[in-house]
């Protein structure tokens, strides 16, 4: 049975949709019965029982939050386009006490108005931040439509993605963010120039507003994120012509909260070799990673966890107790990595010192011996570069792209390629693994090498697990009679792993490369697709 709200509500779609015009009064009605809506939603539905009716909520609540963010910029847009700012002051008054008269004309200062211009007055109306103010007002040029020194519109200043922005559907805040980024990289206009349009270019001559565009039509929003922050990045890099190189260092950049803050600048191969400490380091299946979570860097790893370090004979030996770190108590992420560093620099100390004692003691000794292998777990870097057959044989124009991503020029590429411990792993057109074995029980160490140089991280879209973290996975489950393959095995986080074998994923292998299928409520058309987050930057 229809109630008397649905009735009400099919009335006013009917209304809205019609060809009729709506009247300012009714359009102003309309925005105070938004609020007043949602208050209600959020009031009559404290009590809700049925999950499927707060999904339906929760989607229409993240539609309106899309409207809303549209209306914000649409209304900085009016108060610039109507001179708003130029109200006598009684009238900014009246339409606060909402006692101002439809049926009057506005009535303009005669003088110098209070405000000078729309964001300063959007700021008093709403009492917002200036810069906030500002932003919309700016981000009204960027979506909707610029002015000149006349006052007369011109067109926005990115049309593209001013199109996606006002197209229902996909999230405003992703076009805003974009257009501002981009507009870093557009020329300055003079005081009496015209407002231009997007005409920055990105390495390929393409304008950055249509790459930017394609980035966004990714279905994935940390792919999209990722590639976007590549894109601005790549631009950067195009815009400066600085050395980067000359700023590599480590910057003490102040104290907070008693720590010392320190700024870590990398050359990508630096940048390669300290990824993979780091995420070794975090990596409980390592001896590192495991060692990093049971004991602080100060105890000896062969001690008594339980034990009560050396102290000075001042402290008692229940306060020494009480300020060592309790190894059941996992230290973040953060404090792993930190102390996987620290304790490699601490080895290597102690290394160095042995040395020298030894070359003190007999000048002839000047190599090491088995005896200085440090025996608590050490991080050993290892790096991997991915580049295909074709540009192999052609280093001098191209380019190669480490496990966590950093691209290297050809200068640097060649420095890898001539280092010793470096593995390159050359890949066919499409990303198969060329030539590197196939069936065991296990994955054994130079298939495990090949699949997740292949995948370089969970395969799941969106995804941010890096390899080193991730699991190796038969496509076809090798308790239903699967063969241990390379072209049948793909990198999964744990998470997704359980999910596969929940079936809540579905994993299949499509000319060599695994792809995913999605649950349906995520993806109805159930197209199969590969985590793009980790694709080699265009540069």
């Amino acid at each position: 049975m229809t109630t008397r709200i649905e009735q009400l509500v099919t009335a006013l779609r009917t209304t809205l949709a019609g060809s009729e015009e709506i009247s300012t009064s009714e359009l102003i009605a309309l925005s105070a019965l938004a609020p007043e809506l949602q208050s209600t939603l959020r009031v009559k539905t404290t009590g809700l029982a049925d999950p499927r009716a707060a999904l339906a909520l929760a989607a229409g609540t993240e539609v309106l939050a899309h409207e809303t963010v549209r209306n914000q910029i649409h209304c900085a847009h009016l108060l610039e386009a109507t001179g708003a700012h130029q109200l006598e002051v009684t009238q900014i008054d009246a339409v606060r006490a909402s006692t101002w008269d439809l049926a009057s004309e506005p009535v303009l200062a005669t003088t110098r108005p209070s405000y000078k211009n729309a964001a300063e007055l959007l700021s008093a109306w709403l009492n917002i931040d200036i810069f906030e103010a500002r932003r919309r007002v700016n981000d009204a040029h960027l979506m909707i439509c610029q002015f000149d020194a006349q006052g007369n519109r011109c067109s926005a200043q990115f049309a593209g993605l001013a199109q996606r922005f006002n197209t229902v559907g996909p999230d405003p805040r992703e076009s805003l963010s974009a257009a501002r980024r981009l507009e870093k990289f557009e020329p300055t206009t003079g005081e009496f120039d015209s407002p231009g349009t997007a005409s920055a270019l990105d390495s390929t001559g393409q304008l950055l507003e249509h790459t930017a565009l394609g980035i966004l039509a990714e279905s994935e929003p940390k792919t999209r994120t990722k590639k976007l922050n590549r894109l601005i990045k790549s631009a950067k890099e195009q815009a400066t012509l600085e050395d980067p190189q000359a700023d590599a260092g480590i910057y003490r950049k102040g104290e907070k909260d008693g720590l010392i803050i320190y700024e870590v600048r990398l050359i990508p191969l630096d940048a390669e070799d300290f990824e993979s400490l780091l995420a070794q380091a975090d990596n409980p299946r390592t001896l590192a990673g495991a060692a990093s979570r049971q004991l602080d860097g100060e105890q000896n790893p062969t001690q008594n966890p339980d034990a009560v370090p050396d102290h000075p004979d001042f402290v008692t030996d229940e306060e020494a107790a009480s300020a060592t770190w309790n190894p059941l108590t996992e230290a973040s992420v953060a404090r792993r990595r930190l102390q996987a560093l620290m304790t490699l620099l601490k080895v290597n100390g102690k290394k160095v010192s042995r040395l020298l004692a030894q070359r003190n003691q007999n000048p002839a000794a000047t190599q090491p011996t088995e005896s200085d292998e440090p025996e608590i777990p050490v991080v050993r870097p290892t790096v991997m570069v991915h580049l295909t057959l074709k540009e192999l044989t052609g280093l001098a124009t191209t380019y190669g792209v480490t496990e966590h991503g950093f691209a290297l020029r050809p200068a640097q590429l060649r420095q890898v390629l001539a280092r010793a411990k470096i593995i390159p792993l050359v890949l066919g057109g499409r990303g198969e693994i060329l030539d590197i074995g196939r069936e065991q029980r296990n994955f054994p160490r130079y298939m495990r090498r090949a699949i997740k140089a292949r995948d370089r991280g969970c395969i799941v879209p969106g995804c941010t697990v890096p390899p080193e973290h991730c699991e190796l996975h038969h496509i076809w489950w090798w308790s239903r009679g699967g063969p241990t393959a390379v072209y049948l095995g793909c990198c999964l986080c744990t998470a997704h792993h359980h999910d596969v074998h929940a079936q809540t994923l579905k994993v299949i292998s499509h000319g060599g490369l695994p792809q995913v299928i999605l649950p349906k409520f995520v993806d109805p058309a159930q197209v199969p697709r590969r985590n793009s987050i980790n694709d080699r930057p265009e540069v």
